[in-house]
């Protein structure tokens, strides 16, 4: 393998520029730290790619064996630019040496070079010289022959200097007998006698062919020593680690040959190239067709895309060529962070939209101090090969978790058919679906289930590392089912760690129309005290914020709905970006426009995953929500309208905050509020807020038939006129749930209401109202996608379940999701999202 010195037999440049930008000589910077640098300057434009300005330049040793030219230069302000200082090379010469020099105050100066033939290396900013000739080359740039011709180096000046950044290019050839080519060895396709299976590996690792600090010597060792079966060097902009293999190849582990593709707009990883291969960087999202033109090569050779740290929030990182048009996100990189955070929130919503982009982690090691291997990939492959590996993981045939010591088993089922991750379990709208996830080594942390329609189920993982985590659903009334796994202790910029997360396991078929979550609306429709209903009918969207006009209807994932004392209702819906947004309607007239809910901050950009809200007898509403990273927020609307802001629900101790998966409130007569949730462990717990705002210890409820605890996807509770309140949930099993909280505080345990035609009642969404005469009004999302509706009467039977029509009153409507609240006269208000 080449050195950063010039064998003892060759011609000596008169600079060892090599030698002195050796990786790891000066201080050394956070991985993270450099790719935030970037951020600190305004992106410039993206400058032609010509001939550098160059100011002066002059030559010194002509007619000796080693010539100089040195050239002088400056570089305007801006990051997104390439320059050329271009020369010729004479038949004779053996050698190029360069170094360059530059005002390192004003910016970052990457640096690469051309030949007659093309691409010759890349160091970008690692370095600030090189050596390459037919024996051997600086890492980053590729042995070969100098061949005659017009060579140019390469500058990619990053500067952040209003005033520009000058630069100083040296330029040596060295002239004399023709030097040994040195072969390399070629990787092997495959580890021999490895059948079908899980695999795991590293897709994203450093050398010291980019800005790595470890030789690929060092690279197989630390990925030996983590447990892993397969890597990919994928160093910056260079193809000179696949060709300098000699004698070193593993025989135990597979070697993949990759790039990663390191633009001014995004980085990506061309993974399993051929050997001497390059990807091009030079173009941006203005450049038409450029990027796709690189993929299409990429897939031509058998090679896998992967969009690299994609919302790392920095000049140059942040990904800008579209999310979908790759095979798969990296969503983790390296530690655990908000960026990684932001990824799989991304992710989620492109799941949502039915876009089958699979995700991978990796843990873009560059020192020694960065565990190569964590984060990695779980992959399941019909052998340990290249081609397996890399089909694998572009069906999403995985899941990604923080070491070797963690293994997932993530499978649905249906009848006799299983499907595991990036894998498709077709069914009809009557089959039931069993998820289980097995977890091991992952202790002191909770498993989590999640559907386009949210968190599902959630359990604790304790000590041991072992847990196991099961749900059932119904049918086509989730779209895809995914896992994670956290860890509930800070990192450096987040409350939790990630452990693990699965690629989905798919419930529709890909023959289907793309799956458009911006399909979902919501509908309401009232219940007359007669009996009768009124049509379902869409609530019209949110006002556009430059026009004030409203285009179509609300699109949403979630709603929520409270009756108020005057006979209006006011409406909660949550957006596909899960904004909460809050309206008031009446009747079918809509009596004021969406308003977005603001955060505890005042911050306009609040995300919730879950939200109730109840109506009081003063005119006040009271509203939980459940934000993004599962902490639990609670808020009064005034009588006015006036909203004075969320706060957090207190813990279990005074100063810790609640975290939920579901939330759901009641109001009771006397102006107390009851509070109901399924805490981040899995279990249901309740909780009151007394008139005076104090609130009590949560207390965990008994699950079904002597079951310690209760567990689900979905849950609501809602107050009775004589102060009692009556809990609604779904199970794990899929199957309805209810039970009394007597006013004493007491509890009458869950039962199951009677079903449509069985003896139970399976459904995917639920939603209860008490209603002044003192029965409740429960809906439920059914097995076959539609909405059904039933009374308990206050003798505590239960009318037959039946069908809320749909628009134009059909019987059909297919909904994912639905709400019920109850006025004064003995009317109800029903929202519901449209299955899409």
């Amino acid at each position: 393998m080449p050195s950063d010195h010039l064998p003892s037999d060759a011609p000596h440049p008169s600079h060892d520029a090599a030698h002195d930008a050796a990786p790891g000589s000066g201080p050394r910077v956070e991985r993270r730290s450099l790719l935030r640098l970037g951020a600190l300057l305004a992106a410039g434009g993206a400058a032609a790619l010509v001939p550098a300005p160059v100011a002066h330049a002059a030559t010194r040793g002509q007619g000796t064996d080693t010539v100089t030219t040195t050239y002088r230069g400056r570089s305007p302000y801006g990051t997104d630019q390439w320059a050329y200082v271009p020369f010729d090379v004479p038949a004779g010469v053996r050698r190029i040496s360069v170094a360059t020099t530059h005002d390192a105050a004003a910016g970052i100066l990457d640096l690469g070079i051309f030949g007659p033939a093309g691409f010759r290396g890349w160091s970008g900013g690692a370095r600030s010289g090189f050596t390459l000739s037919a024996a051997d080359a600086t890492p980053g740039y590729v042995p070969g022959p100098v061949e005659p011709g017009a060579w140019s180096v390469i500058l990619g000046p990053m500067v952040g200097s209003a005033g520009g950044m000058d630069w100083q290019v040296d330029v040596t050839v060295h002239l004399g007998e023709p030097l040994p080519r040195t072969p390399y060895d070629i990787l092997p396709g495959s580890v021999a006698g490895r059948g079908p299976g899980w695999y795991r590996g590293d897709l994203h690792l450093h050398s010291v062919h980019s800005d790595g600090q470890r030789t690929v010597e060092e690279i197989v060792a630390a990925a030996r020593q983590e447990g892993l079966h397969f890597i990919a060097t994928s160093d910056h902009n260079t193809s000179s680690t696949g060709v300098t293999w000699r004698g070193n190849i593993p025989t135990d582990l597979l070697v993949v040959n990759a790039e990663e593709v390191t633009t001014r707009h995004g980085h990506w990883l061309a993974v399993g190239l051929p050997q001497g291969e390059w990807v091009d960087w030079r173009y941006g999202p203005a450049d038409q067709g450029a990027f796709e033109g690189q993929v299409r090569r990429v897939h031509s050779l058998g090679g896998l895309t992967i969009a690299a740290h994609p919302l790392t929030p920095a000049a140059g990182s942040f990904w800008e060529f579209g999310l979908d048009r790759v095979d798969a996100l990296e969503v983790w990189n390296g530690p655990w962070t908000l960026d990684d955070a932001a990824n799989i929130a991304a992710w989620h919503v492109m799941l949502c939209l039915g876009k089958r982009v699979a995700a991978v982690g990796n843990s873009d090691a560059h020192s020694p101090a960065d565990a190569v291997g964590r984060p990695h990939n779980v992959v399941y492959a019909a052998g340990l090969s290249t081609p397996a590996v890399l089909d694998a993981l572009r069906l999403g045939r995985s899941y990604a978790v923080e070491s070797a010591a963690v293994t997932l088993d993530f499978t649905a089922r249906t009848g006799g058919a299983v499907a595991g991750p990036g894998e498709e379990l077709p069914l009809s709208f009557f089959d039931a679906v069993d998820v289980t996830l097995n977890v091991t080594g992952a202790p002191d942390s909770i498993a989590t289930l999640y559907t386009e329609w949210g968190i599902m189920a959630a359990t604790c993982i304790d000590g041991s590392g072992t847990g196991q985590l099961r749900w059932r659903g119904w049918g086509k009334a989730s779209l895809f089912a995914r896992a994670e796994v956290r860890r509930p202790k800070p990192a450096s910029t987040t409350l939790d760690q990630l452990v693990a997360i699965t690629n989905p396991v798919w419930f529709y078929s890909a023959q289907l129309p793309p799956y458009d979550v911006e399909r979902r609306v919501l509908f309401h429709t009232e219940r007359r005290p007669d009996g009768s209903w009124s049509g379902m009918r869409p609530l019209p969207g949110a006002a556009d914020a430059g026009s004030g006009s409203v285009s179509g209807s609300f699109a949403g994932v979630q709603s929520a709905v409270a009756g108020m004392a005057d006979g209006s209702a006011v409406v909660l819906g949550i957006a596909p970006d899960n904004g909460l947004w809050l309206t008031v309607v009446r009747d079918s007239a809509t009596l004021q426009p969406w308003q977005r809910v603001t955060g505890p901050d005042g911050s306009s950009g609040f995300a919730v995953r879950e939200a109730d809200i109840a109506a009081f007898p003063d005119g006040t509403c009271q509203i939980v929500v459940t934000a993004m990273d599962g902490t639990a927020f609670h808020q009064q609307r005034r009588a006015d309208g006036g909203l004075p802001g969320f706060r957090a629900l207190p813990g279990f101790t005074a100063k810790s905050r609640w975290g939920a998966t579901k939330v759901s409130i009641a109001a009771l007569p006397d102006g107390s509020a009851q509070l109901l949730g399924y805490g981040t462990d899995g279990a249901m717990y309740h909780c009151a807020r007394g008139r005076d705002g104090a609130w009590t210890a949560w207390g965990r409820l008994p699950g079904y038939d002597g079951a310690p605890t209760f567990s689900g996807p979905a849950l609501a509770i809602t107050g009775m006129p004589d102060g009692s309140s009556q809990v609604l949930a779904i199970g794990l099993d899929g199957m309805v749930y209810h039970q009394l909280r007597r006013p004493d505080g007491s509890w009458t345990g869950f039962r199951p209401p009677r079903g449509v035609t069985t003896a139970t009642m399976g459904a995917s969404a639920i939603g209860i109202a008490g209603t002044p005469d003192g029965s409740a009004q429960v809906v439920a999302v059914g097995l076959d996608g539609r909405i059904w509706h039933a009374v308990r009467r206050p003798d505590g039977s239960w009318t037959p379940f039946s069908q809320i029509p749909g628009p134009n009153g059909r019987d059909s409507f297919p909904a994912g999701q639905v709400r019920i609240t109850a006025l004064r006269d003995g009317s109800t208000h029903v929202t519901a999202i449209s299955a899409g």
